[in-house]
């Protein structure tokens, strides 16, 4: 009795791979362009922390839409967590004090208060909502949809160009730092039975490698477009023919997926600027936090 296993044909992307049924792949690719640059705003206009985990949280189920695995979060815990702990130190011991700050503690002369827990958890929210947004760009996205998408933006071939070779030193960041995990695997060191602490202690020590490698690569890139006769100086004002944006049309999923990001930025403005519901003193996050610290706001 044999059994057939489905194979599931996948793509590179920016971040990994995605399968080819991912309907991801049906979009035109200047609406990952637009996903970016204009779903990237949320967090940054939302102060209420509550409204960016409910947008974080809606990422995550976007995700799955998306065919993009969850797995590929994991990757990214130690990140989030030396973040957390960044924020968490920054403003809780080196915040600094004004009067009428409800103080929670004292360490000798460091105050501890809740204002300075609060922007805790407002900024690391609002960075966790955005550090999704990114992840899932990058986890759907091709160096060609990026070039697209700035082409179809009638912007100069420069900027596409530019824009397109830097997304690209992401993808090839990505593969050296898989390389060097792979290489300490080789030489037996375990990453998944060190202690959490050694763990964000391994990830900051692979900034060194990884410049190194990046500075080497930068410097070969250069060579080849030298070598290339190619040049920056020039381009300005020179037509070239756009074969790629031409094997792309929009379609009406399209304009319902800009319609509804552009419709979402206007509404968090309106509620931003001219309602009280992104006010931080009507957070019900901060009341329930407030409380568990016991201070009286």
């Amino acid at each position: 009795m044999s059994t057939s296993n489905k194979v599931v044909k996948m793509r590179r992307t920016l971040l990994g791979y995605l399968p080819l049924e991912s309907p991801m792949h049906k979009f035109h690719p200047l609406i990952k362009t637009f996903f970016l640059l204009i779903v990237s705003a949320y967090p940054l206009l939302i102060d209420p922390p509550e409204w960016n985990l409910i947008g974080a949280l809606v990422m995550i189920i976007i995700f799955v839409i998306a065919s993009v695995p969850l797995r590929i979060l994991k990757y990214y815990t130690a990140i989030m967590l030396n973040i957390f702990w960044i924020i968490f130190i920054a403003y809780t011991f080196f915040g600094g004090y004004m009067p009428g700050y409800h103080i929670i503690t004292k360490i000798g002369p460091i105050i501890i208060s809740w204002e300075n827990i609060m922007i805790v958890f407002v900024i690391y929210l609002r960075m966790f909502f955005a550090i999704l947004v990114i992840i899932f760009f990058l986890s759907v996205a091709r160096e060609r949809d990026v070039v697209v998408g700035v082409r179809a933006l009638k912007l100069p071939y420069v900027i596409a160009y530019i824009v397109g070779l830097a997304f690209r030193s992401i993808g090839l960041s990505i593969i050296d730092f898989n390389t060097i995990r792979e290489a300490e695997k080789a030489r037996a060191l375990d990453i998944k039975a060190l202690p959490l602490a050694q763990k964000i202690k391994k990830f900051g020590m692979y900034i060194v490698p990884l410049v190194a490698l990046a500075l080497r690569r930068t410097d070969e890139v250069s060579n080849a477009l030298e070598s290339r006769g190619f040049k920056f100086t020039g381009l300005r004002g020179y037509k070239r023919t756009d074969y790629i944006v031409s094997k792309y049309k929009f379609q009406a999923k399209d304009y319902v997926a800009v319609t509804v990001m552009i419709g979402i930025l206007a509404l968090i403005l309106y509620l931003k600027y001219f309602t009280p519901y992104m006010s931080l003193h009507n957070s019900i996050l901060l009341k329930i936090l407030s409380r568990f610290f016991g201070v009286k706001t």
